[in-house]
């Protein structure tokens, strides 16, 4: 063979060579780029369910001989363990200790193949890792994410999980020992909360106690002329108020504790001003039972005989105070998909009962206060001064067991809470009536116009009550313990005296005040007392902050 032939012969076998061997080596190529890509997804993978780590719990038990690529699980929330490779140990909780040396071990670290389920990657959370829930997740950060610290209800547990009915609560961090203050100390774990109310209430129904028109003898029977005041409702306009809660817990994981509130209203005012220069004609209507129970008038001021003013005040007052016991019942933690939010976030839910003592006190008056004066005519030149007044209070102050159920849902930074609550009891009612008259600033005689010999006096009786309350709170965490809260408020309360109610307009003027010896009455029963029971409520919204250490 020549040299030239050999070339060519050489040149040949090694070009068909190097053909057959590039589709080899781009396969190899491609398998050790699949499997790296692969080895990395794996890695990211394992790391994020490793920052991720909880307690687990078995779906199945596999043999070597079953974990296979073929038999490998397909759903995104089931994995198989693989110890070949050498991976750090999960973290442990900080309060569990891994060697357990009585009972059984309820946690424990997954076997070679085993199959484990992990929430984490379930729903849309498989690619969050913990701690990461994206748009502002506060709750993930330390408040509640996927692992409860006491309850869903911020510091417990020294940082250990702890679900209401763990075993890991009771086993390893000591949840169930209480921990009270014995001595004077600050309380280890509690709240405080202050609220600006601004409520509304029942109005107070008022009958006519001032009016004007034409004389009452050229009106028609029954009529009372034009009311000026009364005969609506008064105390309708808006209350302001305080509201303060405090409270601490006595166990770590915040299933039992102690709480103590108290809500004041301020007083609300309402009055009525008139005088004879207002009006030609002024008086307080009545029901005149000695002249065939026919409406008539008292003056006030007519023209060229008596000028005077007459005034009305009505006052309410509403308080209350009260102390639970709360005890959690459950809690929960999920992972869900937000409305305004289109990424997954960590949610926490909690229940409590409440049981305890409350207290709600509700103050009420109505007075009217008369000041007269004669116009003397020649040859007379006498002034007669009249003052009179008409006092009409009521309190009821109510007594009894209170129970409530109180569910809070934490999501992000946002926090909802309900608070249902019932008051079982004895409402203690009492009614006072007085009224003087004095003339020429002499000594005062007893009764005024409406509150006579016949009703005036002190009543008081023990009536069965309820009173329920609905709380919703809507709160926004400014920081990790302060929460500013925006909230609604309903209260209904049964079987209440009010002073509106037992005003008796019917009156016999034999008992009327004249500076001479009283006639005798024809009718001594009018005006006339009766218990007459009303149902109360009490609605507002509120403005505040809570404050958790």
């Amino acid at each position: 063979m020549t040299p030239v032939s050999k070339r060519l012969f050489y040149f040949c076998v090694f070009g068909t060579l190097a053909v057959m061997a590039a589709p080899l080596h781009a396969q190899t190529n491609s398998t050790r780029s699949s499997q790296s890509g692969s080895v990395r997804n794996a890695s990211y993978i394992e790391q994020n369910a490793r920052a991720s780590w909880q307690p687990v719990r078995d779906l199945s038990q596999k043999t070597a001989s079953q974990s296979t690529n073929a038999n490998r699980p397909k759903s995104a929330n089931v994995r198989l363990v693989d110890h070949t490779s050498s991976l750090p140990s999960p973290p442990m909780p900080p309060s569990i200790n891994p060697i357990i040396e009585e009972g059984p071990i309820t946690h424990s670290m997954p076997l070679d193949g085993q199959v484990i389920y992990d929430p984490m990657l379930d729903g849309g959370c498989d690619s969050m890792p913990m701690g990461s829930c994206g748009c502002g997740d506060h709750g993930c950060d330390g408040g509640c994410g996927a692992v409860s610290y006491g309850g869903c209800d911020g510091i417990g547990c020294g940082g250990g999980v702890c679900h209401n009915g763990d075993p890991m609560c009771g086993e390893y961090n000591d949840c169930d020992v209480m921990r009270p203050c014995m001595t004077l100390c600050f309380p280890q774990d509690g709240w405080f909360s202050a609220e600006y109310l601004l409520w509304w209430q029942d109005g107070m129904a008022l009958p006519p106690l001032v009016s004007t028109d034409v004389l009452p003898s050229q009106r028609f029977p029954n009529d009372p002329g034009r009311v000026l005041y009364g005969g609506q409702d008064v105390l309708t306009d808006n209350m302001d108020g305080l509201r303060l809660k405090f409270g601490f817990w006595l166990d770590k994981c915040h299933t039992w504790g102690i709480g103590a509130e108290g809500f004041g209203i301020g007083e609300e005012t309402d009055s009525y001003r008139a005088s004879g220069a207002d009006s030609q004609f002024l008086g307080r209507p009545f029901i005149n039972v000695a002249n065939g129970s026919v409406e008539d008038q008292q003056q006030v001021a007519f023209p060229n005989q008596l000028a005077g003013t007459v005034a009305v005040d009505v006052d309410s007052r509403l308080r209350g105070w009260g102390i639970n016991l709360r005890h959690l019942r459950r809690s929960e933690t999920s992972c869900s998909q937000g409305v305004f939010c289109g990424c997954p976030e960590h949610t926490c839910e909690r229940f409590e009962y409440l049981v305890g003592f409350r207290q709600v006190e509700l103050r009420e008056g109505v007075r009217i206060t008369e000041n007269l004066a004669s116009i003397p005519t020649a040859p007379d030149t006498t002034v007669l001064q009249y003052d009179i007044f008409d006092d009409f209070r009521t309190r009821n102050q109510f007594n009894g067991l209170d129970l409530g159920w109180m569910y809070k849902r934490t999501r992000g930074y946002w926090t909802f809470d309900a608070l249902i609550r019932l008051g079982v009891g004895n409402t203690r009612q009492r009614v006072t009536i007085d009224g003087e008259t004095s003339i020429d600033g002499g000594a005062a005689e007893k009764g005024g116009l409406l509150a006579q010999n016949s009703n005036i006096g002190e009543y008081s009786r023990d009536e069965f009550s309820v009173l329920p309350q609905l709380d919703l709170t809507l709160g926004y965490q400014v920081t990790e313990q302060l929460r500013a809260t925006f909230g609604y408020t309903f209260l209904y309360w049964s079987n209440v005296v009010r002073p509106g109610d037992h005003i008796d307009r019917r009156v016999d003027t034999a008992q009327l005040p004249n500076g001479t010896t009283p006639a005798t009455p024809v009718l001594a029963d009018y005006p006339a007392f009766e218990f007459d029971n009303t149902d109360y409520w009490a609605q507002g919204i509120s403005f505040g902050g809570e404050y958790r250490w």
